[in-house]
């Protein structure tokens, strides 16, 4: 990315974070993903060249360290100390999405795959029950199925069936869940609408929503009428007067 030729720390930053995908990775990383065909999951539409072009950026800006092996081969991403203080950054930036530039997803912007990872990394593993349980989504427009396999120990996501029993199954389209896991509609709303059903066990039902945090930034869109009241409260920035190079100075006779 060329550089702005400014001294300024929002153009410094900029030019290490503003390229397109580079703020996605550190999503991506700080939600857990290390290896780079996990990254290259967590992206869908970016190209391998890409991403190890920005990964390389971030690596020269000190915002990501790469570990090895010893035939020099990549073994997986961490992010440095700079890395992780982004973290509140990313989460403000979130916030102001969800506030600002959030409507309903458009068909394009709807991928199963992403939703039920992401999902996966936020199960609230102290509500899960203290036995293995398996849950069964099948998705809707598009139709995709999947098994996640919860315990207080371990989550991980099936794309085949896992070989255990199956706890309880979830039926949902796709749209419903994304708004859901982002807060833009609540679980027992969506269920009352009939847009997301389960069966199983009832004490299974009604736990399930406890097993999952969510996204981050479901509090803030639940906020985000709130959040614009306040901001038309603001007071605006006070203005400085600059006189043009070749104007006289006032009183100058």
């Amino acid at each position: 990315m060329r550089g702005y030729a400014q001294y300024c720390p929002i153009a410094k930053a900029s030019e290490i974070l503003g390229d397109r995908w580079t703020l996605l990775i550190v999503r991506e990383m700080l939600g857990g993903a290390s290896g780079f065909n996990e990254l290259q999951r967590g992206l869908p539409g970016i190209s391998r060249s890409v991403l190890t072009e920005r990964m390389r950026s971030l690596e020269r800006a000190e915002v990501v360290a790469r570990r090895t092996g010893p035939k020099g081969r990549t073994l997986e991403y961490r992010l440095t100390h700079a890395g992780r203080d982004l973290e509140p950054v990313v989460q403000a930036l979130g916030e102001w999405g969800v506030t600002w530039s959030f409507t309903d997803p458009r068909p394009g912007e709807l991928d199963p795959d992403l939703l039920i990872v992401w999902m996966a990394r936020h199960v609230d593993r102290e509500h899960l029950p203290a036995d293995r349980t398996v849950v069964q989504f099948d998705f809707r427009d598009p139709s995709k199925r999947y098994w996640m396999v919860l315990e207080p120990s371990e989550v991980s996501v099936c794309l085949q069936h896992p070989g255990f029993d199956v706890d309880l199954e979830v039926r949902v389209d796709t749209a419903t869940l994304y708004r859901v896991y982002l807060g833009r509609v609540e679980l027992a709303g969506a269920i009352r609408a009939r847009k997301l059903m389960m069966s199983g066990p009832r004490t299974l039902q009604r736990a399930f929503g406890r097993w999952f945090a969510w996204s981050a930034f479901a509090p803030a869109s639940r906020r985000a009428d709130e959040r614009r009241r306040a901001a038309s409260r603001l007071a605006e920035p006070e203005r400085v007067r600059v006189e043009p190079a070749n104007r006289e100075p006032r009183g100058h006779t």
